[in-house]
């Protein structure tokens, strides 16, 4: 089944927080049966009318402005679904869409509406579409589910496992049956998606979860900032970053998560030399004989932040993200990064990575969060 997807003019690219939630939304749309998934993007307050797109389309998300949310475009849809607007029950001045089902906020406000019109399903979003997400998906189920023709899904299980941007090796015992369940999809970050139909032998996961263990970050997909986040919060750690070729990257994931306030105490962004030898009191001497980009640096970048900001953990990142820049030793793409807890525990990782700047740079984030989630592991066990 193919999916549109109607986004404002530039708007997935105003923020690192997508509205939409991609690529997460397309893999939680792959869960539901929806394998296709079509971009269209509208000039800001459009009209729109969901009954002109081709018939192929079996689901319709319309994400609206959030700088207009009740503008032209809310009331094009409203107009051509043949919908109107009333009281959301008795006693309350909030309104609803009548004859629609609503998509309501973690508040309980009506943020959107999902109907059923002429064989397909269209969604309204008045809230960012990866905040309503888990509403949505409960009520596409179930509207899926009451077609007498509903076929399940050939793959609607998603493991989020850490791969660093390397290929997944999969079980030895793996026979040609499990293999036909399965789907591996590379994402962006570097990491690596498990598709899975829930017919899929219980042995075979059960072997899939034990082999990769905690490179194992989400049974449901979710970005990998949420994942921490929840387990900061959870373990009440505070951490600091501090970044040189990510230039705050890591740290601008972290803080788009509501609540981070909570746990994510200080940012360290240090390009030059000089700001590595003034703000993180990284000895000259080492800037010198290792290099800014080097393993030494990374780590001593990574202490002197922990100490600095006072926290239980800091992770730092240091590198040549391209295009130019790179030598024969440490060519575009070489990373050294460091995580450290107030504990003792010390976790380094040198990487190669390949492909744009910006992937060079988005793999690195990345990398740096699963090197601090897997010392917050290890430091709630200590």
């Amino acid at each position: 089944m193919k999916c549109l997807l109607v986004l404002p003019l530039w708007s997935e690219s105003r923020t690192i927080y997508p509205a939409s939630g991609r690529p997460h939304l397309d893999l939680l749309l792959q869960c539901l049966g929806y394998s296709q998934i079509v971009v269209r993007e509208l000039e800001p307050d459009s009209p729109f009318d969901p009954g002109e797109v081709e018939e192929t389309f079996g689901l319709v998300l319309i994400q609206a402005d959030s700088r207009n949310t009740h503008g032209r475009l809310r009331r094009s849809v409203l107009s051509n679904l043949g919908l109107s607007l009333g009281l959301d029950g008795q006693g309350s001045d909030r309104l609803r869409v009548v004859g629609a089902r609503p998509l309501y906020d973690p508040s309980g406000i009506p943020s959107g509406f999902v109907i059923r019109r002429r064989g397909r399903i269209v969604a309204f979003f008045e809230q960012p579409l990866w905040n309503l997400r888990m509403e949505l998906v409960h009520i596409i189920r179930t509207l899926l589910h009451e077609e007498e023709n509903f076929r399940r899904p050939r793959f609607d299980l998603c493991w989020l496992v850490e791969t660093y941007g390397k290929t997944l090796e999969v079980p030895a015992e793996t026979g040609d049956e499990d293999v036909a369940q399965f789907q591996l999809r590379y994402l962006p970050d570097g990491d690596c998606a498990v598709m899975m139909s829930s017919a899929t032998g219980v042995e075979f996961r059960n072997r899939l979860r034990s082999q990769l263990g905690t490179q194992i970050y989400a049974l449901s997909p979710r970005p990998l900032e949420d994942v921490c986040s929840q387990m900061f919060k959870d373990a009440n750690l505070t951490v600091a970053i501090a970044e040189s070729c990510t230039a705050g990257l890591v740290s601008a994931r972290l803080s788009a998560v509501p609540g981070s306030s909570r746990f994510l105490m200080a940012g360290f962004v240090t390009y030059s030399n000089q700001a590595k030898n003034r703000q993180l009191d990284i000895p000259e001497v080492i800037l010198e004989r290792c290099g800014a980009v080097s393993p030494e640096v990374a780590l001593s970048m990574a202490r002197n932040a922990l100490r600095s900001a006072n926290t239980d953990l800091a992770v730092s990142v240091t590198g040549v993200s391209g295009p130019d820049g790179g030598t024969k030793d440490k060519p575009v793409g070489t990373v050294y990064m460091a995580a450290v807890s107030r504990r003792g525990g010390i976790l380094e990782y040198a990487a190669s990575f390949s492909g744009s700047r910006d992937r060079i740079r988005l793999q690195t984030s990345q990398t740096a969060l699963h090197l601090v989630r897997r010392l917050a592991l290890e430091y709630g066990q200590i």
